[in-house]
């Protein structure tokens, strides 16, 4: 039984590893989001999506030891919350598996403010994308009012970028 706890709390501290490093990720995303940083962006994102794969991994094992421990105390709950069944713990795995909880409960919490703050920067920088591309679009349009109206309008051929350069 106290090896089903162990094993419990051993998951737990490791995804409490998972997320304190998606957590530094979300930190550097900042910084290239800042900097508009498209390939530092991918390679961030790329490894973020690595973590998650795991704290997903870790996640399927924490349920099954949890199915585990309600089997083992006679819970026919199939969705028993891990606070209900840590209080037929002894006293020294609750110490333990509170700490944990407190801790990744903290960075989740960190990571969704960090997550927001991103989530401006990314929308911001959409705007502005959008909005320089409402300019070229409308460098291209005609006048709508021309006063020959048979007189066709030729945009002038503009290019995007400096052939010179």
């Amino acid at each position: 039984m106290k090896d089903k706890w162990g094993k419990l709390t051993a998951v737990l501290e490791k995804m409490l590893i998972m997320y304190q490093a998606i957590f530094e990720l979300c930190l550097q995303k900042r910084e290239v989001l800042v900097q508009r940083n498209v390939p530092g962006l991918e390679t961030i994102m790329k490894q973020e999506e690595n973590l998650c794969f795991e704290v997903t991994r870790l996640d399927k094992i924490r349920k099954s030891i949890i199915k585990e421990l309600a089997a083992i105390y006679g819970i026919t709950d199939t969705k028993i919350a891990l606070s209900e069944l840590v209080q037929m713990a002894d006293q020294e795995e609750i110490g333990n598996l509170k700490n944990v909880e407190q801790e990744l409960a903290s960075i989740l919490f960190k990571i969704a403010e960090v997550n927001d703050v991103n989530k401006q920067l990314v929308e911001q920088g959409l705007l502005i994308v959008n909005y320089s591309l409402n300019l070229l679009a409308q460098s291209a349009v005609g006048p709508t009012y021309h006063p020959n109206e048979k007189a066709s309008f030729s945009p002038p051929n503009k290019s995007l970028f400096d052939s010179k350069a």
